[in-house]
Formats: structure tokens, C-alpha cells, sequence
């Protein structure tokens, strides 16, 4: 199932899809000069890979064989143990069909899910082989891809956390004090690769943070009337930022825009340098001020962001085809192409095909893990695929499945080993069951409601 899978994506979407992020970076590569607006390790290996062969070709192979990788390191762990219907349903976490359709794509989300998928499947296999080289090279394998994976996205530390603590050796997490410790310094240390990483490439700096900001504060003055932004020589800020905001997404506010905003990026950026006030103390103080404005648009955006309540939608998926670049990379339509697109358009009117599914599948599973006292990597695995879905109600700037992408594969791997877990006791406690079914249950029900009314 993992080769077909593999096989059916990998000729669907040869050489692999290229969206606008993924032009911007390889245009980096092909440079040998990174900025931070998107992951500069992610160039830098691009820019390796291109001495293999030009092109998407090299990352879409590299994305492919972690994601993989990742679901048949779990599956052969429950073969492994004997439990071969538990293999079977792993495996068949790799053809969901949003996860399945994102693959063919070129992207930091797809490449970050694929590293943790696989981090996932060493630390279970570890615990199935014999010798302790073996057990050695699996825990530093997974943590080496931790760390690749909090490289590539600023939040990705809430996903790469939990994992990286149950990779650590037993003695090192065996009481509360120093789990609070050890989970202190992993978090310190996820947080810094990416500066570090970004300081060994002399990336460029972007004011990347600016974006969030920006958003906001937007979002900040839209719901108060009383305006949030710096002097930026604007009359009547209010009034003009209300035609810039859109709760979707911050795109109104960037350099790309349209239509410029006047509370754009730029400006924003300019004002920044010539007046040297502090970005993220304005931030801070707009929230600080105006709580319930903040908490107004971000769980607005978070609802549009997880298709929760929502009259339709989500209404797109995943591309099927590579912007207009420099190099003419592009895939050529085919039968299969069309039908994995379809299917995963078709997945987005059913609760598989929504973000807030996944979250509260991922929470449901951590509720689940923790009632049963789970092995380590269950718990970390659930928390992680929730805690990161979670993240985007402080985080997000924009709307898309490939966001998600982590929380839904993470999510569905929890489910199916606490499922399993479940399986092996004989008489599980009504409350260890009922309690997570509710948690699902009940915010999926409420989206198929708002579906049929809105």
C-alpha cells in the first residue's frame, strides 16, 4: 500500500508542483543567497540537491520519502509486534486524501510533516530492535529530525516539543521536576535553531513577524474603531484599514496586494526604520488594550482557518498545477492527477476534509492516551498533532489545508495507536471512551449544522 501510494503520487505529480513559495526559494537556491521568509535550511538542501538534478524533481523526492518513510516505520513497528490489522490501518493513514494531494507539492509544511512522521515511526521502531546501536542510531535519527523540523516553520516548536521529549532517554523525563527541566531546555533549543541556522546561511533579513503583526493589529483596530497602527501618515487610519482587513487572510496588507494598503507592509516596514519604534511592543500594547478586540479576530480567523463554522468549504485543497516560472518546471495533466484532485475536493464537504476535525481528533486521542496511561510517543504524537493545529488561533495569517497538514497526518496516527491501545484491554472505562468521542462529536456536529443553516 505505502509503494502504490508512493508510486501513484510520484507519477500524478512528477516532477512535484511548484507555488509561489517554492519559486521564491528555489530562485534562492539557484542564487546561493537566503532570506528568512522562508526557511533558509530548505534552500540551502534545495541548492545541495540541484547537483542531483535542476528543478523541483530533487524536494518533491525528498518530501515523498519522509512522508513515507514515516507511515511505514509505524506500520512495520505493529507488524513487528504481531498486530498486523494495526499495520494495516496505519498504512492507510498515507492515502487521506488531503495529506495524499498536498505530497505533490513542493512545500516547507509538506517537507515538516514529513520529518516528524518519520521522527514518529524511529522512536516506535525503537522499541522493537534488538541491539542498542540500533535503539542508539533510531532516538538520534529522531531527534535529528526534530530539529530539521522546528527549522522550518516559527510554531513548528509546539509540534516539535512533545515529540523531542519522548526521544529523550527515560532517566531524563522519569519525574515531574524533570520533565518541566528537560522540557524547558528542548524548548529553548527548537527556538534557536532557526536564528542559528539562519545566521550560519547570512540569511537576509525580511521582518517576516511583521505580517502577524500587521494582521493584528488590523484586525485589533477593525473590531475597537480606535486605530492600532503607528503614525503612519495616513488620514483616518480606522476608515482605511477597514477597507484593507479581510479576517481570511493578511494578504490585503502585503507588498503583493492588489490594491496597496496605506497600512501595508511596506509602509509599516519604512515607518519602522525611519522612526525606530518597536514593532512588537506596539503589538503587545494593541492586545494588552484591547483584549477582547484581539480575541474577536483571532477566533475569527481561526474559524475560517479550520472550516468549523462555516457555510461551505473548504473550497480548495491542494494545486494541480506549478505557477508561471523562469525555468518552465510544470506537470503535465493526467488521468491520475485529475482523479487524486477530485477526491480531494470531494473530501472537503465531509468533516475528513476540515482542519477542526483533525484538531479535536488529535485532542480526543491525547484525552484517550493520557486515561490509559499510553507509552510516551502516543501521548507526544496526539499532543503534538493538537498542539500545533491549535498554535494557528495565535498564529495564523492565512487559510489553507496545507497548514494543517502535520495536525491531520499526527492526528490520525494517535487515533489509530490509541485505538489499538483500547483494543488490547478488555473492559475500557465508559469515561475513557465517552470523553473523547464527545470531544470530536461534538464540534463536528456543529459544523455539519452550520453547513445546513449558514
Amino acid at each position: 500500500m505505502i509503494l502504490v501510494g508512493a508510486a501513484i503520487v510520484s507519477f500524478a505529480y512528477w516532477p512535484g508542483i511548484m507555488i509561489d513559495d517554492a519559486r521564491w526559494q528555489y530562485q534562492q537556491s539557484v542564487d546561493n543567497s537566503y532570506e528568512d521568509w522562508h526557511p533558509p535550511l530548505m534552500a540551502w538542501i534545495w541548492r545541495k540537491l540541484m547537483s542531483i538534478n535542476p528543478g523541483p524533481a530533487p524536494m518533491f523526492v525528498l518530501q515523498l520519502t519522509l512522508y513515507w518513510s514515516g507511515i511505514g516505520l509505524a506500520a512495520y513497528w505493529a507488524h513487528r509486534c504481531g498486530r498486523k490489522k494495526l499495520a494495516l490501518a496505519i498504512a492507510l493513514v498515507g492515502w487521506l486524501p488531503a495529506p495524499f494531494a498536498l505530497t505533490g507539492t513542493v512545500t516547507k509544511d509538506c517537507l515538516m510533516a514529513g520529518a516528524l512522521l518519520s521522527a514518529t515511526g524511529l522512536l516506535l521502531v525503537r522499541a522493537v530492535v534488538e541491539t542498542r546501536t540500533s535503539k542508539a542510531a533510531a532516538t538520534l535519527g529522531s531527534i535529528a529530525l526534530v530539529f530539521f523540523a522546528a527549522a522550518l516553520r516559527l510554531n513548528a516548536v509546539v509540534a516539535c516539543l512533545p515529540i523531542l521529549l519522548a526521544a529523550l532517554p527515560g532517566k531524563l523525563t522519569s519525574t515531574k521536576f524533570r520533565v518541566a527541566t528537560a522540557g524547558a531546555a528542548c524548548a529553548i533549543a527548537l527556538l534557536a535553531i532557526g536564528p542559528v541556522i539562519d545566521n550560519l546561511l547570512q540569511a537576509e533579513r525580511t521582518d517576516v513577524d511583521l505580517s502577524l503583526i500587521i494582521f493584528d493589529l488590523g484586525g485589533i483596530t477593525e473590531n475597537s474603531r480606535v486605530n492600532q497602527f503607528p503614525d503612519l501618515r495616513v488620514r483616518d487610519p480606522v476608515a482605511v484599514n477597514h477597507r484593507c482587513y479581510d479576517p481570511v487572510e493578511w494578504d490585503s496588507y502585503s507588498s503583493w496586494a492588489k490594491k496597496p494598503c496605506p497600512l501595508g507592509f511596506e509602509p509599516f516596514e519604512n515607518a519602522k526604520d525611519e522612526d525606530d519604534f518597536s514593532p512588537v511592543a506596539i503589538w503587545l500594547n494593541a492586545i494588552l488594550h484591547h483584549p477582547l478586540a484581539y480575541a474577536q479576530h483571532r477566533l475569527t480567523h481561526f474559524n475560517l482557518s479550520t472550516e468549523f463554522l462555516v457555510p461551505t468549504g473548504p473550497v480548495f485543497t491542494a494545486w494541480s498545477q506549478s505557477v508561471p516560472n523562469p525555468w518552465g518546471y510544470s506537470i503535465h495533466p493526467n488521468a491520475l492527477l485529475t482523479a487524486v484532485t477530485r477526491i480531494a475536493d470531494a473530501d472537503a464537504h465531509i468533516p475528513l476534509g476540515w482542519p477542526i476535525f483533525w484538531i479535536c481528533l488529535g485532542l480526543a486521542a491525547l484525552v484517550a492516551a493520557v486515561s490509559v496511561q499510553a507509552p510516551p510517543i502516543v501521548i507526544a504524537v496526539a499532543a503534538s498533532s493538537a498542539l500545533y493545529g491549535l498554535s494557528y488561533l495565535f498564529f495564523g495569517v492565512a487559510v489553507g489545508m496545507r497548514y494543517y497538514f502535520w495536525t491531520i497526518s499526527g492526528a490520525a496516527i494517535a487515533a489509530i495507536l490509541v485505538g489499538g491501545e483500547l483494543a488490547q484491554r478488555r473492559t475500557p472505562s465508559t469515561r475513557g471512551v465517552l470523553i473523547p468521542a464527545s470531544i470530536v462529536a461534538i464540534p463536528t456536529m456543529l459544523g455539519v449544522l452550520a453547513r445546513a443553516m449558514l
